[in-house]
């Protein structure tokens, strides 16, 4: 293997004066910077990044802890689109990303260990079950850490303004002339919590009575639970002119069984969705829904998680991003 060492005697100068060379430090002549750097490419040298970390005492790698089997994970629009604008915040300023996935069995189910052991510098919860006992071990923990809609207040945490966005698309249902307006909720879980107290908070602010019966619970991103949900919807009792939907994959899964009970979205049915997915403008009719600011997300979680690594911000950092309305064809006036 070729060291310093090498590249030092093939120039004819010292060790020291390679290694300013190759970490850009020093003051050392043009002539002889493009010299060693030439040397070290003919030689075929390779840094020792793992002595170069023990040095500098970081990695410059950062994880991102992605639960792909409990929900679409990259495969969702949303996500993909915050991770790939967290990914070009973390490049420009010189960091490496690594994904983790749940399936960490080499380290007995240990998402910190894991983390120590590849000497992660932060960790990005882009997708993931706070409720687990691991991810809770990671937010306990000293490890500069950001999560994506994380309920754990002492750590940082990026998300929408999901009372807010519930609030707002449920006073447009109304606007529309809606009084029966079901709520299919994802999962019980902070950010639900918060959207479901904007659906109830714009139904009293408007005179509208709540009908626990038109509350359903449905899983997030899961056609199956949005289609459970829905029949659970139907055989309540209750009638109803509109259906909000926990996000948008889980809307246009369920628009087929509507239909089959006669209920024709845009027609006499409205349907929403979440998140604002590009899918939901491409089908007929064009789904109403909240869309998250993704490149806002995974902007604000990566320069979190980059003060926090350079000790320029309070690990308590929260911020909460405004949600667009968009409106579609799924939603008409009530009857």
């Amino acid at each position: 293997m070729v060291t310093i060492y090498d590249i030092a005697k093939t120039c004819n100068c010292s060790s020291a004066t390679v290694s300013k060379v190759l970490s850009s430090s020093g003051n050392i002549s043009e002539k002889k910077r493009k010299e060693v750097l030439e040397a070290a490419r003919s030689l075929g040298y390779i840094p020792n990044v793992t002595a170069r970390n023990l040095v500098m005492k970081r990695s410059n790698m950062v994880g991102v802890l992605l639960f792909s089997d409990k929900v679409l994970g990259l495969r969702h629009e949303l996500f993909a689109e915050i991770l790939n604008s967290f990914r070009t915040v973390m490049e420009e300023k010189n960091y490496e990303i690594v994904l983790i996935s749940e399936k960490a069995t080499q380290w007995d189910g240990s998402f910190l260990t894991h983390c120590r052991a590849l000497r992660l510098d932060g960790l990005f919860c882009l997708c993931c079950e706070y409720g687990t006992a691991a991810v809770r071990d990671l937010f306990e923990s000293n490890l500069p850490i950001v999560g994506f809609e994380s309920p754990f207040g002492e750590k940082s945490s990026v998300a929408s303004k999901n009372f807010e966005a519930g609030k707002r698309l449920t006073e447009y249902l109304i606007g529309l002339g809606h009084r029966r307006i079901a709520f299919l909720a994802g999962k019980d879980t902070a950010i639900t919590r918060e959207r479901i107290a904007g659906y109830r908070a714009a139904l009293e602010e408007h005179s509208v009575p709540f009908d626990d019966a038109l509350l359903i619970r449905a899983n997030y991103f899961s056609a199956d639970s949005g289609e459970n949900a829905t029949r659970s919807l139907l055989s309540c009792g209750r009638t109803f002119t509109a259906a909000m939907y926990p996000d948008d994959f889980t809307a246009l899964a369920a628009t087929y069984l509507l239909a089959q009970h006669g209920l024709f979205v845009g027609k006499n049915i409205s349907v929403t969705g979440f998140d604002g997915i590009s899918v939901g403008a491409l089908v007929t009719p064009r789904l109403t829904t909240m869309r998250q600011n993704a490149q806002a997300i995974g902007w604000a979680a990566a320069q979190s998680l980059i003060n926090q690594i350079e000790g320029k911000e309070n690990p308590h950092f929260s911020v909460s991003l405004e949600t667009t309305l968009v409106e579609g064809e799924s939603t008409v006036a009530a009857e």
